[in-house]
């Protein structure tokens, strides 16, 4: 989080960002995250770095991520009307900026992208697996036995699932001829959402970039699904509260601790805090740690700079047996789950 204090009038915290610290998020923004992936979200990112009044705004927040912003004018125009110019962005925080503003200090980006579970189907062992996942959100890549998927010219997973998941491959990826039986499943996160929540489940859907309609019917059909067998998970956090999760999984299966675009957001500290944690269960049984994050975030594993096409994450697996590690790096994939080239 960005630094702040607290107005001691008021008890909101004032934002000690300058001009010049929005300018370059949102320059990185646009030219890391959103070039060739959201004409939508990279004109307006770069629209924000040339606009002083949305400028002054932004730095006036406690959180100056770009996808806060975004997300907070989505949940309030809808995505069909989500403004596509600056002009549009500046006249909508003109008539309702205290809202957009009430949301960005209240609210914090959280994704439940079901399309990773594309990227992770591969790096997965043999069943029957005790899944745990950490900064689950809704839970729903927990389900992921229930989704179908294309990953090149290989089809497996149900032939009638609403959620269809499609990644391109590169590289000797290792096609699994069926998907791995699931016995036993639990999430971890801060702020779990209840898939039964409309308001949460709304908020959920704005996290989604508005040009990507695939990406937000293949969540909404995901949510439907877990509404009828929500699977469980638990408000807590990634290090103080893991011990106990995965003490409950049960013995007859391979537990598989995975996550996806969540360590960036905790300090290196507690990167290795998560890992000691896993490094100490494996004392007692095997434990095999998926991780699919930007490069850089899981400093035990490197790789080689990403390709121009976006693939910004690095997906490891790391086995944990009595207390040692062993690191493998398997591929590069893309944030959204959309392509994985196996190295």
């Amino acid at each position: 989080m960005p630094p702040h204090e607290i107005n001691q009038t008021s008890g909101h915290p004032v934002s000690m960002n300058s001009a010049g610290d929005v300018k370059r998020r949102y320059q990185r923004f646009a030219e890391m995250e959103c070039r060739g992936h959201s004409d939508v979200y990279y004109g307006l990112a770069l629209a924000v770095t040339q606009d002083d009044e949305v400028i002054d705004f932004i730095a006036a927040m406690p959180v100056i991520q770009p996808q806060l912003l975004f997300n907070s004018v989505q949940l309030l125009t809808g995505p069909d009307a989500m403004p596509r110019t600056g002009a549009d962005l500046r006249a909508v925080l003109r008539g309702r900026g205290p809202e957009v503003a009430a949301l960005m200090r209240s609210r914090r980006t959280q994704t439940n992208e079901v399309g990773r579970c594309a990227v992770l189907l591969p790096a997965l062992p043999r069943g029957p697996l005790a899944l745990v996942e950490v900064g689950a959100s809704a839970g729903l890549c927990l389900l992921l036995d229930r989704f179908h998927y294309e990953l090149g010219s290989t089809r497996l997973g149900d032939v009638a699932s609403p959620v269809r998941l499609r990644c391109s491959i590169d590289g000797p990826v290792p096609r699994p001829t069926r998907i791995p039986r699931i016995v036993w499943r639990r999430g971890l996160d801060l702020r779990p959402i209840d898939v039964h929540d409309p308001e949460a489940t709304r908020w959920l859907l704005a996290c989604v970039w508005p040009d990507h309609p695939e990406r937000r019917r293949r969540l909404e059909a995901a949510l439907e699904m877990a509404r009828a067998d929500p699977p469980a998970v638990s408000a807590g956090d990634l290090v103080d509260d893991l011990r106990a999760v995965l003490a409950e999984a049960p013995d007859d299966a391979q537990l598989v601790v995975f996550h996806s675009a969540v360590l960036s957001y905790v300090s290196p500290e507690r990167r290795q805090a998560f890992a000691d944690v896993l490094a100490e269960a494996s004392r007692r049984r095997d434990i095999v740690w998926l991780s699919n994050e930007a490069v850089g975030v899981v400093h035990e594993v490197t790789a080689p700079e990403p390709a121009p096409s976006g693939l910004r994450f690095v997906l490891a697996r790391t086995l944990f047996t009595k207390g040692q590690r062993r690191d493998e790096i398997l591929a590069l994939s893309h944030p959204h789950g959309g392509e994985l080239r196996w190295l």
